[in-house]
């Protein structure tokens, strides 16, 4: 079949998918209960296979995770014709998912994480390389945690190890405040935007994240109604319709066109091997 080439495309939802038949050892064509999973819900996984475990190297094991059950999530498709004439049938593109507050801790500047059984663990944390010893031996200040434009031959990778500090840094609970974020109000993450390699240059990540920002302001106090943890983080401090992003350094443009702002005071992180940055955008949600 040749490239799709016409029409609109369109969103299917769902909300809260059950993880439970879903075997992160297998890819989502090859799932083995397959029948038991939400259609949704897989084409999503199909994407996120194509798109982080094919293109981007990322773990087969690490890519669903516990967010993934109390998420919202939407898949794009399209389904016109072909450049080749023919009638094609619908075709599943692209995907996102909006993740409910409460969040975990912002990541620790420099720290590498990787999911380990569906959770996020830090398996170490990238530096500036040492200082050179001074004349009379001592070293220098320590040097600031890494910047998205920090160049990678001036950073060295240290392995966490059970007395560092990094695990107790990463507990859930109170938050730490950055430029944009208080650390206490609640706010959703968009995530797992991704949209195969064949239909990119089409606006279709634009359309995907729109779509979501559009359901949370006709939606804002959705997770409130259905995730009674959600509703316990906002007994002190409602939604207020701050949205963010753990953005791939690579795509900073792309949010930043559509209105995000990046986070100086989140630093900078890796996610399998792959460095992020966070960014906010505030939703007008008044009635």
């Amino acid at each position: 079949m040749g490239r799709l080439i016409d029409g609109n495309p369109f969103t299917s939802f769902v909300a809260r998918p059950s993880t439970d038949a879903y075997d992160p050892s297998f890819e989502a064509s090859a799932q083995p209960r397959s029948d038991e999973i939400d259609r949704t819900f897989l084409d999503a996984m199909t994407v996120r296979y194509k798109v982080f475990i094919v293109e981007q190297k990322v773990p087969l094991e690490c890519e669903l995770d516990e967010d993934d059950p109390r998420s919202c999530h939407w898949v794009a498709y399209m389904g016109h014709r072909a450049d080749n004439g023919q009638a094609a049938p619908q075709q599943v593109v692209g995907c996102i998912r909006a993740v409910p507050y409460p969040q975990s801790p912002h990541p620790i500047p420099g720290a590498a994480y990787t999911i380990v059984d569906g959770v996020n663990r830090i398996k170490g944390r990238w530096v500036r390389k040492s200082n050179e010893a001074r004349d009379d031996g001592e070293l220098g200040s320590p040097l600031p945690p890494p910047t998205a434009s920090t160049p990678p031959s001036e950073l060295e990778f240290v392995t966490a190890s059970a007395d560092d500090g990094l695990a107790a840094a990463q507990v859930a609970g109170a938050d730490r405040a950055t430029v944009l974020h208080n650390g206490i109000e609640p706010y959703i993450k968009l995530g797992r935007i991704a949209v195969l390699s064949e239909f990119r240059g089409l606006r279709l990540g634009q359309f995907l994240v729109q779509t979501a920002l559009d359901w949370i302001k006709a939606n804002p106090t959705y997770f409130d109604q259905h995730d009674s943890a959600a509703a316990a983080a906002t007994a002190g401090c409602k939604f207020a319709g701050l949205v963010c992003v753990h953005a791939q350094t690579h795509a900073l443009g792309f949010y930043t066109r559509l209105g995000f702002v990046i986070d100086e005071g989140m630093g900078t992180w890796w996610e399998e091997g792959i460095q992020h940055v966070g960014m906010f955008l505030r939703l007008d949600i008044t009635q």
